[in-house]
């Protein structure tokens, strides 16, 4: 299975793709991480904690749809951090030709869903079909990042991007905290936190395989 976090810009992709890799590896998921970005800075992160506990490896290519899948263990869930999609798309087309879903990380905010829009990332996912074996776009989620408790933005956002853009979206969103906002280059456990829960609720969405754990 392969996860691909995306975004136009910058929405919080390697924080995402880091910390859902280390609570899914906590699950007792067999992991492995791909950098997809030029900026290499899952690879800063990983090297700078001293090792992540699951294996990462270098893939922002074009060629990532021939190049990771024969490589993936039966059972193994990739989880990939994405280049910007405005910047990068050649790279990401090539991610979303693989992937078993799709993670559209964006923060409720004005700036960060005109950018969803004006890409328009709904065209860069669907276009994507006619090359996949399914010929349909990956299935896709939003997750909403850096939201603050009780602002209304985030209950907006949310009815904006599901009945008038027809997005789907997580019910877990991430808090704008330090725990994840200074996490970069630092060892991370991600046991209660809010990237635990969507496990959880990814699980329950019957996007995850359940492990013995959650059986």
């Amino acid at each position: 299975m392969i996860i691909a976090h995306i975004s136009p810009r910058t929405g919080g992709k390697t924080t995402s793709a880091g910390w859902q890799a280390h609570a899914l590896h906590e699950r007792g998921y067999p992991v492995i991480a791909y950098e997809a970005d030029y900026s290499r800075q899952l690879t800063e992160w990983d090297t700078q904690a001293g090792g992540f506990p699951f294996p990462l490896q270098q893939q922002a290519s074009p060629l990532f749809y021939k190049n990771v899948p024969p490589t993936m263990n039966p059972g193994q869930i990739g989880v990939v951090d994405c280049g910007h999609a405005e910047d990068h798309r050649t790279i990401v087309q090539s991610v979303l030709r693989v992937a078993d879903l799709a993670i559209l990380n964006t923060a409720p905010t004005t700036a960060d869903i005109d950018r969803i829009e004006r890409l328009p990332v709904r065209d860069l996912i669907d276009g994507i079909a006619v090359l996949r074996r399914d010929g349909a776009p990956p299935p896709t989620w939003v997750l909403l990042n850096r939201t603050v408790a009780s602002a209304k933005a985030t209950k907006q956002y949310r009815e904006y991007l599901e009945d008038d853009l027809g997005w789907n979206v997580f019910t877990t969103t991430i808090p704008h905290r330090q725990m994840y906002a200074q996490s970069m280059l630092e060892p991370v456990t991600a046991k209660g936190s809010a990237y635990d829960a969507l496990v959880t609720e990814m699980i329950e969405r019957g996007l995850l395989p359940k492990t013995e754990d959650s059986r």
